[in-house]
């Protein structure tokens, strides 16, 4: 998913960081988190390695500010996993109220195949930050894995509340229409099966169900 704006706020320090997203079993699902909230621990300077690369010409190797979030970004992006799970509970035993820790410890623990871990970890956030829409985002794609279909729903309209301009979010809400219709139409078949209009219905699903291959 392409990572949201920031919740507006009145009092907020926004996550200057690059806004990236990576897809779990093609449900898009977002790893930085764009937010917007008055804790100083996320006014991070989160430009500092990618506006500090030394360029040819310099004289000396630029000073690297070395900050939390930086270091686990950087081990992201290497899909170090099992490291970055080490650095953010070492922030979380730090700050344990610090969203963007908290974020990237759900998404760890989907990355390492452990989604009830990370169920957690995003249902504790949506309830201790219901404005942000990343949490709800993800929580919907673990739910949809699932076949939770109606959790999903809920969790993803809760993100669009959050931020109406969430792509992401809204690419995963059709992708679970899709689905949804999907399975309604089996249902109905399965009581019925002499249906030939829904049949008709199915098969013309195909083309964007095959869209959406992988995801539930």
């Amino acid at each position: 998913m392409t990572n949201p704006h920031a919740p507006s706020s009145a009092k907020s320090l926004a996550l200057p960081a690059a806004r990236q997203t990576f897809a779990q079993t093609r449900w898009v699902a977002a790893w930085t988190l764009g937010l917007a909230l008055g804790f100083s621990s996320l006014n991070v300077t989160a430009q500092s390695v990618e506006a500090l690369e030394w360029q040819p010409g310099q004289s000396t190797l630029p000073t690297v500010i070395s900050t939390p979030h930086n270091d686990v970004r950087k081990l992201l992006r290497q899909a170090k996993y099992p490291q970055a799970l080490l650095l953010v509970n070492k922030g979380l035993a730090a700050n344990p109220r610090d969203p963007q820790i908290q974020f990237w410890q759900g998404y760890i623990f989907e990355q390492l195949g452990q989604p009830e871990m990370a169920l957690k970890v995003y249902i504790d956030l949506t309830q201790e930050y219901p404005e942000l829409a990343e949490p709800h985002n993800n929580l919907g794609v673990i739910y949809a894995a699932k076949g939770d279909y109606p959790n999903a729903k809920a969790s993803l309209d809760k993100a669009l509340r959050a931020n109406p301009n969430y792509a992401a979010a809204h690419e995963n809400m059709g992708d679970l229409l899709v689905n949804m219709a999907r399975h309604s139409y089996a249902q109905s078949l399965a009581i019925e099966p002499k249906q030939r209009d829904l049949t008709q219905k199915m098969e013309r699903l195909k083309p964007v169900l095959a869209m959406t291959q992988g995801k539930p």
